[in-house]
């Protein structure tokens, strides 16, 4: 718990959007991560109640390290704000981990399997709804996270026919009011003098 919190707090600093919000997946593939509900402080009395002996990384203690940072200067200030700060920071990841999975189905829906929109659907759509359809197609045409992508939204809104690079290797390209993305070509390809 300890870990995800401080998690959770450097990317809430470092990157906007809800995704930062999320922290570390409890289950991702292959990785299960049991110990997310449990904190620093419960593993370490658990281990010195049953003599069990624990490693330390050793850059834990070193302050050139954000996560450091984060663990000896802000959780800190968090805790003296309210005791149970941590376990709030986890609990409000746990509880938009559920709320994203709402999101990612109703954004499945406006898309209904294709990997375009018409920007005039797009328009309709509230503004929120309508930066993670951005943000889904860009991310299914390229295979990595776009958090530049949704903040585009109004310049492909306003783009009409053409084409308009949203960061992250990923085009936006719109003709007969159709959105889509695509990898951004390389520089020097077919074309280029």
């Amino acid at each position: 718990m300890s870990d995800q919190a401080e998690t959770i707090l450097y990317r809430l600093a470092a990157s906007p959007g809800r995704r930062a919000l999320l922290g570390m997946a409890p289950r991702d593939g292959l990785l299960v991560r049991p110990l997310l509900g449990v904190s620093r402080e419960e593993t370490a009395a658990h281990c010195r109640d049953r003599g069990l002996a624990w490693r330390e990384d050793s850059s834990n203690g070193s302050d050139s390290y954000t996560r450091t940072r984060v663990r000896e200067g802000l959780v800190p200030a968090l805790r003296a704000l309210h005791p149970a700060a941590e376990r709030n920071v986890v609990r409000t990841a746990e509880l938009l981990r559920e709320e994203a999975v709402v999101l990612d189905e109703l954004v499945a829906t406006v898309l209904d399997g294709r990997d375009h929109v018409s920007t005039a659907h797009l328009a309709m759509l509230p503004p929120a709804l309508a930066r993670l359809v951005v943000r889904r197609l860009a991310e299914d045409a390229v295979g990595h996270l776009c958090p530049r992508a949704p903040g585009r939204l109004g310049d492909l809104l306003g783009l009409g026919d053409g084409a308009l690079d949203v960061g992250e290797g990923v085009r936006a390209v719109v003709s007969a009011g159709e959105l889509r993305m695509e990898r951004t070509p390389p520089l020097g390809g077919r074309g280029s003098l």
